[in-house]
């Protein structure tokens, strides 16, 4: 009985240790949990290879968990061999705080260096050669178009810089998009922006729309400057069978710009919590932390887009190394952020 409980016990272990193969220097780490806590930062990011995760953006000097050999940047895959992939941030740190006693952290380094690797670049590509171009006996000149039916709904695809009606199917659950607008925010007028499409949801599934794109009805509701953002998000994520929208894709994306200098006090933080795009380079702030330095001066808003600090450009950089910069910037910072302007009809 024994035997068996401590095969099937190795098999489990094998079983947990293969949903991490693909990452590079994966390991266990265990660690203490003091009355202090872990002494753990984490943040919710994307690295270009190991894709989402939860990341150690920080680490208590001196802490347990310092001691045991976390490092800054190591991506945390499992907590007690609960799985973290695909978690969200708040569901990663109610994980990490309950937590008791011994903890087990499987985690793996994404920036280590493969030393196996090749240089692919220096392979030769063989080359296309196309064939030489041969007349070609002109096509007879169309007949006069007839006016087309409007299209189907449910198919019609969204043309950049005009109004288009599509129907989803949201089969009564939430369509999966993060919104931008309301009379009580920056981005204020007859329409909410998409700032965000989730994987899995009903948008997502669908395909048509995209991040920028600005929705000015929804189920015969048409959104106004005067509506508040709950407003504007009951209107448009209320759950119906079918959600029938009239959306505008402007083409190029409109943004203004807004640079700000924020001053903090010392040993306390800007207040910028950051979030990585789902798709795309760069952060964008989620959340202001309530009574920090970025909420006080109140011209940053969730959805803005960091673009620099201390003239520094950020806009490109992974989230790990934004949060750093944040975190050692001087108690006079100024920042520069980008941020989706509404086009009126």
């Amino acid at each position: 009985m024994t035997s068996n409980k401590c095969e099937s016990d190795s098999l489990m272990f094998r079983k947990l240790d293969d949903r991490f193969a693909g990452y590079k220097g994966v390991r266990d780490i265990t660690i203490k949990k003091g009355p202090s806590g872990l002494g753990i930062m984490i943040i919710e990011g994307r690295h270009t290879e190991a894709g989402r995760g939860i990341f150690v953006s920080d680490l208590q000097e001196g802490s347990a968990a310092e001691q045991a050999g976390l490092n800054i940047g190591d991506m945390i895959l499992a907590v007690n061999r609960d799985s973290l992939l695909s978690c969200s941030y708040d569901a990663a740190a109610a994980k990490l705080k309950q937590t008791e006693g011994v903890v087990i952290l499987t985690v793996c380094s994404p920036n280590m260096k493969d030393p196996d690797k090749n240089d692919e670049s220096a392979s030769g590509a063989s080359g296309n050669k196309t064939d030489p171009s041969r007349p070609t006996t002109p096509k007879p000149a169309p007949s006069p178009a007839k006016p087309e039916p409007p299209p189907d709904p449910a198919t019609a695809q969204i043309k950049p810089n005009q109004e288009t009606i599509i129907e989803i199917n949201v089969n009564n659950e939430v369509p999966g998009i993060a919104l931008l607008g309301g009379n009580d925010t920056h981005v204020n007028g007859p329409a909410a922006v998409i700032l965000e499409i989730y994987k899995n949801g009903a948008v997502a599934k669908d395909g048509r729309l995209k991040v920028g794109d600005q929705i000015r009805e929804c189920n015969g509701v048409v959104i106004n400057k005067d509506m508040s953002y709950e407003r504007i998000c009951m209107s448009i994520k209320l759950r119906v069978n079918k959600a029938k929208m009239t959306v505008y894709r402007p083409d190029p994306l409109q943004y203004e710009e807004i640079e700000t200098e924020l001053t903090k006090k010392s040993g306390k933080p800007l207040g910028l919590n950051c979030f990585a795009r789902i798709e795309g380079p760069g952060v964008y702030i989620g959340e202001l932390l309530p009574g920090s330095a970025a909420e006080v001066d109140g011209k940053l808003q969730r959805g803005d887009f960091i673009v620099a600090v201390d003239g520094k450009d950020v806009s490109t950089l992974e989230p790990l190394a934004v949060a750093t910069i944040l975190k050692l910037c001087s108690n006079k910072t100024t920042i520069k952020v980008k941020r989706f302007k509404i086009v009126p009809r």
